[in-house]
């Protein structure tokens, strides 16, 4: 016992603690009510504490809505976002980072190395002529394309019904990489069907029509690659390929959002 009480002193000093860790709980906020209660007269100090208090949130959310709004002007340059028409305000999509406008027979030369690229141009035109009818085009029409690197998809959530924003990049020199995003897009008898961006362009056809279109290697069929409209994209999408299988086997990754969760699993 007398041990105890020639050490146990000592020991508090060196080994104890208080019981919340702090001795000085809630210093933050009292310098900031200090610091308020100086700007005032000193009479109904609370009530105009609180109005001071209201008037630097209501200044600090104005500061940080600014700060936003700065922050997505500057990501929209840097996107190098195509202006449009009054149309493209109704439209789900932007194009961005576009490359020099080129004929799709120039460019199936210059990616000649490339099998996805073998009759770029005559693909291009079945596929005009089959599912865009109301712009029919001759055989000996020139059809210009403006490839873009950079695809923006807005699209409603799921989970609160807010909007949200996909950036997609097709890009072959991405900081130093290639980057071709995936894509959840609706096609005909499967609404969630999955496919890898492999050019995004602009199609500028005769008499002033102009669509977006995607050329996409779908995974269920990655040989040939098919054509979409942009309309028909609904998100960007996120998947891993299966090592070990005996073929080409993807897996999709739902755990990247609530939002991907929901429309995988087709959850109401």
């Amino acid at each position: 016992m007398d041990s105890a009480r020639r050490h146990g002193l000592k020991n508090f000093q060196l080994k104890g603690t208080s019981r919340n860790m702090n001795t000085r709980v809630g210093e933050g906020f009292q310098q900031e009510v200090s610091a308020l209660y100086k700007k005032t007269n000193g009479k109904d100090a609370e009530h105009q504490i609180s109005i001071l208090d209201e008037n630097e949130e209501t200044m600090a959310r104005l500061d940080m809505a600014v700060n936003a709004w700065q922050e997505s002007q500057a990501e929209s340059e840097e996107l190098k976002l195509i202006a449009g028409d009054d149309s493209d305000q109704e439209k789900h999509w932007k194009l961005g980072s576009p490359e020099s406008p080129i004929l799709p027979r120039r460019l199936e030369v210059l990616r000649s190395d490339n099998r996805l690229y073998h009759n770029f141009d005559m693909r291009l035109r079945e596929y005009l002529a089959s599912c865009h009818p109301a712009s029919p085009i001759r055989l000996e029409d020139d059809i210009k394309i403006l490839p873009c690197k950079t695809l923006v998809v807005n699209y409603q959530s799921m989970v609160n019904w807010k909007g949200e924003r996909d950036i997609l990049r097709c890009n072959p020199k991405f900081h130093n990489k290639s980057r071709y995003d995936s894509i959840i897009f609706s096609a005909e008898n499967n609404p969630l069907a999955l496919g890898k961006l492999e050019l995004v362009f602009r199609c500028f056809l005769p008499r002033g029509v102009t669509l977006d279109l995607a050329m996409v290697r779908t995974y269920r069929n990655s040989s040939s690659p098919t054509f979409i409209s942009l309309e028909h994209v609904e998100r960007g999408a996120l998947l891993c390929p299966v090592f070990g299988a005996s073929k080409e086997v993807f897996y999709i990754i739902d755990c990247i959002d609530e939002d991907m969760y929901l429309r995988v699993n087709r959850i109401d």
